[in-house]
């Protein structure tokens, strides 16, 4: 896949994740029109017993990252809904307490107004290939009112 992260991609203010990807703890980087880049640094709490990152902490990092690529609309007050109709995952490369991750989520043009596709990709700090994803999702009626993201004025960001 090789997702890079576009010229017109821009830092956001914080974002608070409500519910499941609240737990989580990962961050939205930055962030435009058909990609998304977040990161998060692996706790104690989110490995298994093995002490690696648990399978379902990569794959919601893989969903959420899909589902932000393609549901960004800069002239909206919020972020629009959608929801993962199917989602295949490769694990790659384990990852343990410490790591710190960097997620690419990526959409991919459709002619479909209600569906689209996106793909991902998860890597560690020494950029080797953690996990992909790849998924379909549907767009829902309506915007999140609580999913506004404010952009960082990009001089204030370097």
């Amino acid at each position: 896949m090789a997702i890079q992260r576009p010229a017109g991609a821009r830092p956001v203010a914080p974002y608070e994740f409500r519910g499941f990807n609240g737990l989580i703890g990962h961050e939205v980087v930055a962030w435009c029109a058909g990609f998304v880049e977040m990161r998060l640094t692996v706790r104690p709490e989110l490995c298994n017993a093995n002490g690696l990152l648990h399978g379902g902490v990569l794959m919601t990092l893989l969903d959420s990252a899909s589902g932000f690529a393609c549901t960004f609309n800069e002239t909206a007050t919020a972020r629009r809904l959608s929801v993962t109709l199917a989602f295949t995952t490769q694990f790659i490369k384990a990852a343990r307490e410490g790591d710190v991750l960097t997620i690419f989520g990526a959409w991919r043009p459709s002619t479909s107004q209600s569906t689209f596709a996106a793909e991902t990709e998860i890597y560690d700090q020494t950029d080797d290939l953690i996990a992909t994803g790849a998924g379909t999702f549907r767009y829902l009626k309506g915007e999140r009112s609580d999913g506004t993201l404010a952009f960082l004025d990009q001089k204030a960001a370097e």
